[in-house]
């Protein structure tokens, strides 16, 4: 949830600054080995579409979702020219370093989820439970290693859409505002033009001011 609003914030961010250059700007973005980011989502979306369940019923979904950090990040080394991607590798990999400590999970505690399931008590989150269509387990904050890490960053009701989020996610989402806003000031054609023939003209004239300085001589 929290990327998707990356996107249309960084979308609308765009639009607002480079206004009918918005999709210049945003094709200019060079990207090397994009299609790795698009597996890494492919083999991403198995887990996030699991209900809730027993962490064993989703063995192969779980894999896989850790095995697309390696991906991602791989994908944002390839790209580490752009400060944006160097920023959304910091996020990946402080959500990848609590994932591993928490054997293969990001946590999230039951009081959590009551803030973002409002009307629910702890008795309605056991522990150990994987949290259905999405990349959690549910687990005690003294159980949890790197709590600070977790999905513990909350948007509550009355937002729209009631979500609980990590740091990493927060960075790796300013990532992506970023590198939606393109990679700058774009050159205009028809001004480099003229300055090329600005540059010539220049250089034509003190070539001609030496021929002259050489015949005085």
């Amino acid at each position: 949830m929290i990327l998707s609003m990356a996107v249309a914030l960084g979308l609308i961010a765009s639009l607002a600054r480079h206004r009918s250059r918005t999709v210049e700007q945003i094709a200019a973005i060079s990207l090397c080995s994009a299609w790795l980011a698009l597996l890494a989502l492919v083999l991403q979306w198995p887990l996030l579409r699991a209900p809730s369940g027993w962490p064993q019923q989703v063995q192969v979904q779980q894999v896989l979702f850790v095995f697309s950090h390696l991906l991602l990040l791989i994908f944002v080394w390839r790209n580490r020219r752009l400060a944006s991607m160097r920023l959304m590798g910091l996020g990946l990999l402080l959500n990848l370093v609590v994932i591993v400590a928490n054997g293969g999970w990001m946590p999230i505690t039951p009081e959590t989820l009551m803030r973002i399931n409002p009307g629910s008590a702890l008795a309605d989150w056991p522990p150990g439970v994987h949290y259905g269509y999405s990349k959690d387990l549910i687990l005690m904050h003294q159980e949890t290693i790197l709590g600070m890490l977790s999905d513990i960053i909350v948007l509550p009701p009355p937002f729209p859409w009631p979500t609980a989020f990590s740091l990493g996610d927060l960075i790796v989402a300013a990532g992506i505002v970023w590198l939606l806003q393109g990679p700058g000031v774009l050159p205009n054609p028809s001004r480099g033009e003229s300055r090329a023939v600005k540059y010539l003209a220049v250089g034509s004239g003190s070539a001609q001011t030496g021929d002259k300085g050489g015949t005085h001589r």
